[in-house]
């Protein structure tokens, strides 16, 4: 399965849809890029592969400091998460691959 492309992502947060970007570049059974939110651009960190199932972090700087953990289930060209903000509970998302 490859998740390799550029994703939009939506994100149900308590303030509403936020919109953001994943890029995503595969290594074996990790993969590496980028996650664009609020104008941020964020390096992924532990890109993990698991079967459909895949997993990462990303330091997030502002407005405060944490990490935030995502996993997903990916299927063909979707893909429907959770991402967790440090001690926050955590939040669902849906991706579509655009590229």
């Amino acid at each position: 399965m490859s998740i390799d492309g550029r994703w939009e992502i939506v994100l149900s947060s308590p303030i509403g849809e936020q919109k953001g970007a994943l890029e995503i570049k595969t290594d074996g059974a990790g993969f590496t890029g980028s996650m664009v939110q609020d104008g941020m651009t964020l390096e992924i960190a532990d890109g993990r592969i698991d079967g459909d199932k895949i997993s990462w972090s990303v330091k997030v700087t502002s407005p405060m400091k944490l990490t935030l953990k995502s996993t997903a289930t990916v299927s063909g060209d979707t893909m429907t998460g959770k991402a967790k903000p440090g001690i926050m509970p955590g939040m669902s998302f849906t991706g579509t691959r655009v590229s």
